[in-house]
């Protein structure tokens, strides 16, 4: 053990006057909030973001990286990055990882804190010392994000890291990404706008040789050691290491869920083109993990045939392939895969970007748009490829996309086909996914896949049981597929993301351990004290997951939140869209058959979904009633008996652990079998 620990720093810096400060995270701080997007929300909390526009000088810009990031611990290496969203108007966030993390972290830093504009195009520089400068970015104005990272990691030398923007951020797309160690992205919430707002075009840190202080290393290599055989020993790991998230195309694409034509559609025998098997077998050129990662979930890729024949790219995910992909009506990799290179170098979000499109073609297709001289259609690769450029430079209709989706729909006057939830685009709900749906209203970004990821439903069949008698009580199809009780199941599960978050590790590797009885709230406490010399406990860790749900909620309330934007966008029969799919996409949200009442119950919220004074006094939160303007309503359930009806950890039997070993081997050689039968019979075609 280490005799004395001293935390990491938080780094202040003004952009408007160069003013540079540093704090020591205090012990309280990592108690109440643990870190990254915890710390992130409450310093945006306490700042006054919320009253003013997103691209205001008063928006802060926050990096922040939990302490588990460079420990060696499973996929340990994420970072978000937090703002007032400028697609939302509310709070904004998107989680990324890479080596740029565990640098950051070895410098002594964990939160980046951007407040102020500079008035030219900069960039900050972090020294393996610690030392933080700010210097001029005019040369790089306009260069993609390949260039700019090769270019400053060359100046600053090897093994340093970049994080940048590309032209989309630096022209005010609100749905802009961050490209951080060249391939990875945070794309959501337009946190690359925000950066171009404020002229920030890349931040740099340098190599420092050597590791972040743990207090305990014996204990964090124990708990290492243990995830990692669980890990290996996993099918969800199994299937992320043969597949990564691409799987779920063909999954979703069964289950009716998968978005066609801007949510016009959810099946399309076109989209067996793009099942994960076409892409292993034609384009994937290697299997790679990010840094102390154990599953290796990411793709390097080469396309092999047509005209973007020898273009090679770095990472691959459910996300971009559905975004630009079949939401455009497009079914063949060799596109997809060109789409995917030019939005990461242009810093366009995938995701958002890709529903914009979507939005954007359907109203072409009725007659919404007319335009003389050009007509772009679904399904033309071209098309979605110079929209893409027009949006990034804001030209001609270009321009109008660039505001997202919901904005674009008020400027057209055609709200009805933007498939949005609270301004930002949706992923498709379904009624076989409740869940999962109801997440998407209850995210507190907007519209997201994984801020509430049930992620226990995932496994199915012995381990969703298993996971379900021990936390929830009961069985899982209660919980997953019916209306029952599904407000605690997704407070429960985006408390999880929450801790996961804020510690630094990725919702993918981490997942992969709980159906195996391991990385519950009990040892994230573990973990956390071994690494930061603490005492917290399980109960703790979870307080510190509501407290960040409450503050984030708050802050959308200042910004305007109201009940009425918990609401699944919805489909009509004139829209031509078919009436199966109209009915499997009609959920009830409020009343007696409605989800949400439970949620806002199990939140400590109003029936409005609005803060209450006593959720507030039990997180020790009483400093913060005033400025939320907290209610006095008693008619929620108390943290004390919530853990009363669910619990925060899963204490499997030796029984349970046994067959869930044998049953976890025997498909894992399943699977592995199936993909090289895929794979075979691609080859044969």
């Amino acid at each position: 053990m280490v005799e004395e620990i001293h935390d990491n720093q938080i780094a202040y810096i003004n952009l408007t006057t160069g003013d540079v400060k540093l704090e020591e995270i205090t012990s309280d701080l990592r108690k109440n909030y643990i870190g990254g997007p915890g710390i992130n929300t409450k310093i945006l909390y306490d700042s006054d973001a919320a009253e003013y526009d997103a691209l205001s000088e008063k928006n802060l810009l926050i990096f922040g990286i939990g302490p588990s990031v460079g420990t060696g611990l499973p996929a340990s290496n994420r970072c978000t990055i937090t703002a007032k969203s400028p697609i939302t108007d509310a709070y904004g966030d998107s989680n990324l990882g890479g080596e740029f993390n565990v640098r950051l972290r070895t410098v002594g830093i964990d939160h980046l804190v951007f407040s102020g504009k500079s008035d030219h195009p900069v960039y900050v520089l972090i020294k393996s010392n610690g030392e933080i400068e700010i210097l001029d970015a005019n040369e790089l104005w306009g260069m993609h994000t390949e260039k700019v990272t090769e270019l400053l990691m060359e100046r600053h030398g090897k093994g340093s890291e970049v994080t940048c923007i590309g032209p989309a951020g630096e022209n005010l797309v609100r749905f802009a990404s961050v490209i951080m160690s060249k391939c990875h992205v945070a794309g959501r919430t337009g946190m690359g706008c925000v950066m171009g707002a404020k002229k920030l075009k890349a931040v740099v840190v340098e190599k420092k040789v050597g590791k972040p202080q743990i207090f305990n290393p014996e204990k964090v290599k124990e708990i290492r050691d243990q995830w990692i055989k669980k890990c290996r020993a996993s099918v969800i790991l199994k299937s992320g290491n043969i597949q990564g998230t691409l799987m779920l195309i063909k999954r979703y694409h069964k289950q009716g869920a998968l978005p066609i034509r801007n949510f016009q559609m959810a099946d399309d025998k076109k989209a067996k083109e793009i099942y994960a098997e076409n892409f292993l077998y034609k384009h994937e050129t290697k299997r790679k993990a990010c840094i102390y990662c154990p599953v290796g979930c990411a793709r390097e890729y080469e396309i092999k045939e047509g005209r973007h024949k020898g273009e090679k790219g770095d990472r691959l995910d459910y996300g971009a392939v559905a975004g630009l992909g079949p939401l455009n009506g497009i079914f063949d990799w060799a596109s997809i895969l060109h789409l995917k290179n030019l939005s990461d170098n242009l810093g366009f979000d995938a995701i958002e970007g890709g529903s914009t499109i979507g939005f954007i073609l359907e109203c072409y297709e009725k007659g919404i748009i007319k335009d003389p001289e050009k007509t772009y259609e679904f399904g033309n690769a071209d098309d979605v490829e110079e929209l893409i450029y027009k949006i990034c430079r804001r030209e001609g209709i270009g321009d109008i996309a660039a505001e997202g989706a919901y904005r674009a729909s008020i400027v057209l006057h055609a709200k009805e086909y933007a498939f949005c939830i609270r301004k930002s685009s949706s992923g498709l709900h379904s009624n076989s996914h409740l869940a999962k749906s109801l997440s998407y209203l209850t995210s507190t970004r907007g519209a997201d896949h994984l801020k509430g990821y049930v992620f226990t439903a995932v496994f199915g069949g012995f381990f969703s049981e298993v996971v379900s008698k021990h936390i929830f009580k009961t069985k899982a199809e209660k919980n997953f597929s019916k209306v029952g009780k599904k407000g605690r199941v997704v407070c429960w599960h985006e408390n999880y993301k929450y801790v996961i978050d804020c510690l630094g590790l990725c919702l993918f590797a981490i997942t992969a351990l709980p159906s195996a009885g391991v990385a519950y709230f009990n040892e994230f406490a573990e973990v956390t004290n071994a690494i930061l010399h603490m005492d917290l406990t399980d109960e703790d860790m979870y307080f510190a997951s509501e407290r960040i749900y409450q503050l984030q909620n708050a802050f959308n309330v200042a910004c305007g939140l109201k009940l009425e934007d918990y609401q699944w966008p919805e489909r009509k029969k004139e829209h031509g869209v078919n009436d199966k799919f109209i009915k499997d996409t009609n959920i009830k949200v409020g009343g007696e058959e409605g989800m949400l009442p439970e949620y806002f119950r199990y939140r400590g919220l109003t029936p409005e979904g609005t803060p209450t004074q006593k959720r507030f006094h039990e997180l020790g939160l009483s400093m913060y009633i005033k400025k939320a303007e907290a209610t006095d309503f008693d008619d929620v359930i108390s943290i004390e008996d919530l853990l009363k009806e669910i619990d925060l950890n899963a204490k499997l039997t030796k029984k349970e652990n046994r067959i869930n070993e044998v049953m976890s081997s025997l498909i894992c050689k399943l699977m592995t079998k199936q993909d090289e039968k895929a794979l075979r019979h691609m080859k044969n075609e």
